[in-house]
């Protein structure tokens, strides 16, 4: 999915090859990157998802290692704005990513999962961060 903060595009997979590796891949077990712009917004706002393994909490040392790790291998512009720990992530029967329905849900509209989401319930559950204006500090699910 392609994401356009301040201008700069950039698509997730580029997000997903640095926090889906060593050494964020010890703690976190699957992540989403999207973004989120609502009529109101004049930019486009990315927000990282991340599952953690269990046994381990989104700190907010680990949120910023995430941030520089990202900052460092491809820009200060590619910088999540949101870096939040959700209970899941919704997929495909393929085991794909459901973007699109996380970002449509984030800007406000109300969808009905595809019939090929394997965990439909979770899209609704992403509504909690449409109107997010600054990172949560709790990092309880």
């Amino acid at each position: 999915m392609l994401i356009d903060p301040s201008g700069i595009r950039f698509g997730s997979g580029e997000i997903y090859a640095i926090v889906e590796t060593q050494p964020f891949n010890e703690y976190i077990s699957n992540t989403l990157c999207v973004g989120r712009r609502r009529p109101q917004d004049d930019d486009e706002q990315v927000f990282l998802f991340l599952v953690m393994k269990p046994g381990f909490s989104l700190t907010e040392a680990l949120r910023s290692d995430v941030k520089n790790a990202i900052r460092t291998s491809l820009s200060p512009r590619h910088v999540p704005r949101f870096v939040i720990a959700v209970p899941d992530i919704p997929i495909t029967v393929n085991g794909k990513k459901v973007e699109i329905a996380v970002k449509d849900v984030l800007n406000g509209k109300d969808i009905k999962p595809s019939s090929t989401v394997q965990n439909p319930d979770t899209i609704a559950w992403f509504k909690r961060f449409r109107d997010l204006e600054s990172e949560p500090r709790d990092t309880k699910i």
